[in-house]
C-alpha cells in the first residue's frame, strides 16, 4: 500500500536521430517490509487518580526492516546516494474485544499521519527491538461503542486482542513521498488471566559476538564497538515481554587482569561501549592485548506477574580475543601447523594462548570441528534449538550438533570437559569433511592396516581408516592406538589427543579439502546398480546370547539384486523376515531399494534361507554404510558379516 505526493510533474519530449544507448535501470526503494515479530503487550497505568492509562507495545524488526534502516544509516548505500531520506517509522494497533471483531477500516490504508491508533517507533540499525507507546485515548477514535478500560481491574473479565503493523514513510531528493504499510503481525492477547511466560526457559541462549575492537570516537575516547549476530527468538521474546528491558552485559580481560564488566546496557546488536576508564588515552590501541565476551540478563523487577526477584543470565557468548599470543605452549613438532591453524583462522578462542600440549576436551574438539566447517564450507553454522544437553549451553558445541559433527554422551548430556581418545577424533573430523563435502568418495580402499586394529570401536572404524588413508592422522609402530583398553593405560591417558595434535589434524583436513571435494563419487543408477566395490557374494553373521540366537544371511548378486534374511531362536523355536530386491552402492554407503518383505516362523532356519516367504509386502529404501576390512569381513552398519566361502 502506498502513497506518491507528485509535487511537480515535468514532461519532455526529445526527438533525435542517432544510436539509441540503452538506460540503466534506476535504483528502487523498497516497498515491502515484512511483519512485525516477537509481539507483546502489556497494559500500564500511571499515578493513584489513573490519569494515564495505555499499553506498551514491543516488536522486532522484519528482516526486510532491518536490511532497510542499516540502508538509511549507511551513508554509502543506494538509498543515501540517491537522495532519499526517511521521514517517519510508525506502529499502527488494531484491537478487538473478547470474541468481537477487528476495529480495521479500509480507509485507515490511506491514512499516514501520525494520529489516532498508530506510534512512533524507534527501530534504527543495531536497535531492531523497539516499543511503541500506545495511550487509551487513541483507541477511542476507533471504537465502536464498547467500553474502554478505566483501571487495571476491566481486564479481570475482559481479554484484548491486538495485531501491528508498520508504517514506513520516506522521501525523495525532489520532496516525493512514500508511505508504505506492512502486513499484520499474528495476534497478542492481554487480560489479567492469561498464562504466565517463564523467563527461564527463555534465557538460555548465549548470544554470538561477530566482531568486537576498541576504537577512536570522533572525540578521540576510546570505545568498545560492538556487532553481536541476530539473537535467538526467545531473547527477542523475552525483552518483548519485559517491555525492553533485557540487557546487555559487556566482559573485558586485558593481558594481566581479570574479567570485568564494563558495559550493561539495552539489548541492541550493535553499539559502542565507552572503555576510557579501562583502557585509558592512547596513541593507538592496535598492539592492547585483550579479551572480550558478553552475555543477557534479566531482571524480574519487569517482569512482576511472574512473582519473582533477582536477575537471571544468559550463558556467556563466544570470546574475542586480540593481541592474545595463539598458544602459550607447544611442542617443537607442532610449531609450523600451529601458525598455519592461527593464519588460517583455525584455533578457537577458547584455546587462544593456551598450553597446546595438554590433552583436549570434548569442548574444545567441538569448536575446532566447527571452526574448520565454517571456513571450508565458507558459511556459518546455526545451533540447534530448543537445546538436547542438561550439561552444556556452549553455542559452538550446539553447532557442532545441528551439524552432525559430534553426538552426546547420552541423550540429555554432552560430557564437554571429558578428554577425546584418538578414535574419537578421527570420527568426529571424518564427520565434518562429510558434511563440507557430501559427495566425496569416502572409501577406505588403501587405507593402511593397523596391527591394534581389533581394538577400534565398530563405530569409528570407516572414519579412523579414511582419515589414515588420508595421512591426516597416523599411527605410530604399526599401531593406531585408538583409546585406553586397561585401567592403567587410562590412568596413563593412554591414546589422548592433545590440543597440538588436534590443531594439526584440523590443518591437514583444510589442506586436503580441495583434493577431497575433488574425489566426488558419481551415484549408481538403474542401469548400473553395482559400483567397483565388489560385495557380490553370500554373507553371514551369527551372534548368540544364552539361548537367544541371532542369524543374518545376505546375498548379494552381481546383477544388482539381494536376498536377504534375518532371523532370531529362542528354544528351538525360529521367526524372522526375509527381504528381497535390488541394490546399489556409492561411496562408503550401500542402499536396498525396491524391497519386498515376508515374515515366517519355524523349527529351522534353513528353512527360511531356502524356503523364503515372500509376502509381496514393499519396504522403504535402506542406505546403511559398510566397511570391507578385508576381502572375507564386511561391516554392515553396526553388524560384521562374513564372506560364505
Amino acid at each position: 500500500m502506498k502513497n506518491k505526493n507528485y509535487w511537480m510533474v515535468l514532461v519532455l519530449m526529445l526527438m533525435f536521430i542517432g544510436a539509441v544507448v540503452p538506460a540503466q535501470a534506476a535504483y528502487s526503494p523498497p516497498d515491502t517490509f515484512g511483519t512485525p515479530g516477537g509481539a507483546a503487550v502489556s497494559y500500564r497505568e500511571d499515578g493513584f487518580e489513573k490519569t494515564w492509562i495505555g499499553f506498551d507495545f514491543t516488536v522486532t524488526a522484519s528482516d526486510e526492516l532491518r536490511k532497510f534502516v542499516d540502508d538509511v544509516d549507511d551513508s554509502s548505500s543506494a538509498f543515501k546516494a540517491e537522495g532519499y531520506y526517511l521521514t517517519d517509522m510508525m506502529l499502527q494497533l488494531d484491537y478487538k474485544v473478547d470474541n468481537g471483531n477487528w476495529h480495521y477500516q479500509r480507509d485507515w490504508d490511506q491514512d499516514y499521519g501520525y494520529n489516532t491508533n498508530k506510534s512512533l517507533l524507534g527501530i534504527e540499525k543495531g536497535t531492531y527491538t523497539n516499543t511503541a507507546i500506545f495511550d487509551k485515548n487513541q483507541f477511542e477514535s476507533i471504537s465502536s461503542g464498547e467500553a474502554l478500560p478505566q483501571d487495571g481491574s476491566y481486564f479481570d473479565s475482559h481479554t484484548w486482542q491486538f495485531r501491528a503493523r508498520f508504517l514506513v514513510t520516506y522521501q525523495d531528493s525532489g520532496g516525493t513521498g512514500y508511505s508504505y504499510f506492512s502486513d499484520w503481525s499474528q495476534p497478542v492477547s492481554f487480560s489479567n488471566n492469561q498464562t504466565l511466560e517463564d523467563p527461564n526457559s527463555l534465557i538460555n541462549h548465549a548470544p554470538t559476538l561477530k566482531s568486537a575492537a576498541v576504537v577512536k570516537d570522533s572525540t578521540g575516547k576510546p570505545v568498545l564497538a560492538i556487532v553481536a549476530d541476530k539473537p535467538h527468538a526467545d531473547m527477542e521474546r523475552l525483552n518483548a515481554i519485559s517491555n525492553g528491558w533485557l540487557k546487555t552485559e559487556v566482559w573485558v580481560k586485558s593481558e594481566t587482569g581479570s574479567w570485568e564488566m564494563i558495559h550493561n546496557d539495552n539489548f541492541v546488536e550493535q553499539f559502542n561501549a565507552n572503555v576510557l576508564a579501562y583502557f585509558g588515552l592512547k596513541e593507538s590501541y592496535d598492539a592492547v592485548m585483550y579479551d572480550v565476551k558478553m552475555r543477557y540478563v534479566f531482571d524480574y523487577v519487569y517482569y512482576p506477574d511472574a512473582g519473582k526477584s533477582g536477575s537471571i543470565y544468559s550463558p556467556y557468548s563466544n570470546v574475542i580475543t586480540h593481541g592474545t599470543p595463539a598458544w602459550s605452549n607447544a611442542s617443537q613438532w607442532a610449531t609450523e601447523e600451529l601458525k598455519k591453524a592461527e593464519n588460517l583462522g583455525l584455533i578457537p578462542s577458547s584455546l587462544k594462548g593456551a598450553d597446546m600440549t595438554k590433552p583436549i576436551t570434548r569442548e574444545e574438539f567441538a569448536e575446532l570441528a566447527v571452526l574448520l566447517y565454517e571456513k571450508s564450507a565458507g558459511k556459518a553454522s546455526t545451533p540447534i534449538s530448543p537445546n538436547p544437553f542438561k550439561d552444556t549451553s556452549n553455542p559452538q558445541i550446539l553447532k557442532a550438533f545441528n551439524i552432525g559433527i559430534v553426538k552426546g554422551t547420552s541423550a540429555t548430556t554432552f560430557s564437554p570437559k571429558e578428554l577425546t581418545n584418538r578414535e574419537q577424533v578421527a570420527t568426529m573430523l571424518s564427520r565434518a569433511i562429510r558434511v563440507i563435502a557430501p559427495n566425496s568418495d569416502f572409501s577406505t580402499i588403501g587405507a593402511p592396516v593397523f596391527s591394534d586394529q581389533k581394538d577400534i570401536s565398530d563405530w569409528a572404524l570407516a572414519h579412523v581408516l579414511y582419515m589414515a588413508k588420508l595421512g591426516i592422522i597416523k599411527g605410530s609402530d604399526g599401531k593406531f592406538m585408538p583409546k585406553a583398553t586397561a585401567t592403567a593405560q587410562t590412568a596413563a591417558g593412554y591414546a589422548t589427543t592433545t590440543r597440538e595434535q588436534a590443531m594439526a589434524m584440523s590443518v591437514r583436513s583444510f589442506e586436503n579439502m580441495d583434493a577431497i571435494k575433488a574425489s566426488t563419487v558419481q551415484s549408481s543408477t538403474e542401469n548400473s546398480e553395482v559400483s567397483d566395490v565388489n560385495l557380490a557374494g553370500k554373507w553371514e553373521h551369527q551372534a548368540a546370547s544364552g539361548n537367544v540366537g541371532l542369524y543374518v544371511s545376505l546375498d548379494l548378486k552381481s546383477d544388482g539384486t539381494f536376498f536377504k534374511v534375518v532371523g532370531t531362536s529362542a528354544n528351538y523355536a525360529v521367526s524372522g523376515t526375509s527381504f528381497e530386491g535390488k541394490y546399489r552402492i556409492s561411496g562408503d554407503k550401500i542402499v536396498f531399494y525396491s524391497q519386498m518383505k515376508g515374515t515366517g516362523s519355524g523349527s529351522s532356519l534353513t528353512d527360511m534361507i531356502f524356503n523364503p516367504k515372500i509376502e509381496n509386502v514393499p519396504v522403504g529404501d535402506k542406505e546403511e554404510s559398510f566397511f570391507l576390512t578385508d576381502s572375507n569381513h564386511l561391516l554392515l552398519g553396526d553388524t560384521e558379516l562374513t564372506r560364505k566361502q
